[in-house]
């Protein structure tokens, strides 16, 4: 790699929400893609099956570990504030 190259990596993640018994929402294990378009596709048949879907994909400087603004790809029914447009 060439000197002031930047090493990069994105990840595509589809995070999932359920209600508690007391009706808060619970964040359930991440689910990790190869690409955008299998997170979006996997978030949208999981909308049916939890209180809220998120899929997101986020690239990040290996060398720094910094990273870059997250991408909403997909993103549906009820969510933690931090989804909020």
């Amino acid at each position: 790699m060439s000197e002031g190259s930047v090493a990069s990596d994105v990840v595509h993640l589809v995070l999932t929400y359920s209600l508690d018994k007391r009706g808060k929402l619970r964040a359930e294990a991440p689910l990790k893609f190869g690409t955008a378009r299998e997170a979006e596709a996997r978030a949208q048949r999981a909308e049916a099956r939890f209180a809220g879907v998120v899929a997101l994909s986020q690239a990040y400087d290996v060398d720094t570990e910094q990273a870059e603004e997250t991408r909403i790809l997909f993103r549906a029914g009820r969510l933690p504030p931090e989804f909020d447009d």
